[in-house]
């Protein structure tokens, strides 16, 4: 008698003993391919292939580098890298006392089931340290790294308080230290700052 996966996804298999059933053995391979990462030279040639595809298949596509997913509906693109991490300083310019620290501050850019997404990480240092109850600007982003509008986050900063970092139309990266931090900063860390759909 056939046997269920151990991972309840509905495979079926001959049990060890059982006379060889090519049906069985088919369905259940077949079913195994729906949910195999699937790869394929184009979207052309995946569409031509697979002209009715299932909810949840996978297929790589090699011209463009990126691992598309059938939502159901249509083929989607899951992940796909944009821009690599690149320092900071490559794409625009620090404010006078402000400079890069280590970990490297740098952002890349990525695009997930479709929607862009920056991320920041690192640290940047400054010189004067800044005062409680302050916002300062830090940093200017140059064209084409720029968000619609404007975004806000909490981010660490060396006082142990969440410094307010916000990121501006105009490519304008400052900090406001609250005045609960009662202490200069001289340290900000970018790490987790994720910017979703940076073009709405």
């Amino acid at each position: 008698m056939p046997i269920e996966d151990s991972y309840a996804q509905g495979f079926t298999s001959l049990d060890y003993g059982e006379t060889p059933d090519l049906k069985v053995m088919g369905e259940g391979l077949l079913k195994i391919v729906r949910q195999t990462n699937l790869t394929y030279a184009s979207a052309t040639a995946r569409n031509a292939a697979i002209p009715a595809p299932v909810e949840g298949m996978r297929a790589w596509l090699r011209d463009a580098d990126v691992e598309t997913v059938y939502d159901g509906s249509s083929w989607t693109v899951k992940s796909k890298l944009l821009m690599p991490w690149t320092s900071l300083s490559s794409l625009g310019s620090y404010a006078s006392g402000f400079s890069a620290a280590s970990p490297t501050p740098r952002m890349r850019k990525v695009q997930e089931f479709g929607s862009d997404v920056w991320e920041l990480e690192g640290r940047i240092v400054c010189t004067p340290a800044l005062t409680p109850a302050t916002t300062t600007l830090g940093f200017t982003f140059s064209g084409g790294h720029r968000v619609a509008n404007g975004r806000g986050y909490s981010t660490y900063n060396s006082s142990h308080y969440g410094t307010r970092t916000t990121i501006a139309a105009d490519g304008k990266l400052s900090f406001s230290v609250p005045t609960e931090a009662g202490a200069v900063v001289t340290n900000i860390w970018l790490d987790g700052i994720r910017i979703t759909n940076p073009a709405a």
